[in-house]
């Protein structure tokens, strides 16, 4: 029986499998996510959960959640890594094109060393030196608070909308035909 004849439980049931509906799953999740970070940041009047960097990780979160570098530990840890990095080169050194390639690279050596590498996260020295965020609570919100929002909003929609595999959600039943 083909996936047509198998009704709407099934439709409703497994992942998308044509390239524009991933494509619409995708920026549907994304939409959503940084709406809600958006939105709290808005009602809270201040910068608790949003930075530029994130529009990267949607990417990776809901465009190729099954990557390894949209896993959750990456997403956190590796915002988290780069972000206190961003924040010693900006209280410890002039903000030059050095002290900026300097701290990216440092970020990067980080994140792989620590198994949590993160591509967008790779964004967070630049960031915070230029913007000049000199202060520890800048890499625990919104950078640590934000990424932790993204990796639960993800969890739920790839659990309940997508039904996509994303770290332990809908992962294949082992000797299951799918």
């Amino acid at each position: 029986m083909d996936n047509m004849q198998k009704g709407i439980h099934y439709k409703i049931t497994h992942p998308a499998h044509k390239l524009w509906m991933i494509a619409l799953v995708a920026a549907a999740g994304s939409a959503l996510c940084i709406g809600i970070l958006a939105f709290v940041d808005g009602v809270a009047k201040g910068d608790y959960l949003l930075v530029a960097p994130f529009g990267a990780t949607m990417v990776l979160v809901f465009g190729l959640p099954q990557s390894p570098l949209a896993h959750p530990k990456n997403v956190v840890f590796g915002h988290l890594t780069t972000a206190i990095i961003g924040i010693i080169f900006a209280n410890l050194l002039p903000v030059t094109f050095w002290s900026l390639g300097l701290a990216v690279g440092v970020g990067i050596f980080m994140m792989i060393m620590l198994n949590v590498t993160h591509p967008p996260a790779g964004g967070n020295p630049l960031l915070i030196m230029l913007g000049a965020h000199t202060s520890i609570l800048f890499a625990f919100y919104p950078i640590f608070a934000g990424s932790c929002f993204i990796v639960l909003i993800a969890l739920l929609y790839h659990a309940l909308v997508s039904r996509l595999e994303y770290a332990w959600v809908n992962k294949p039943k082992e000797g299951k035909d799918v």
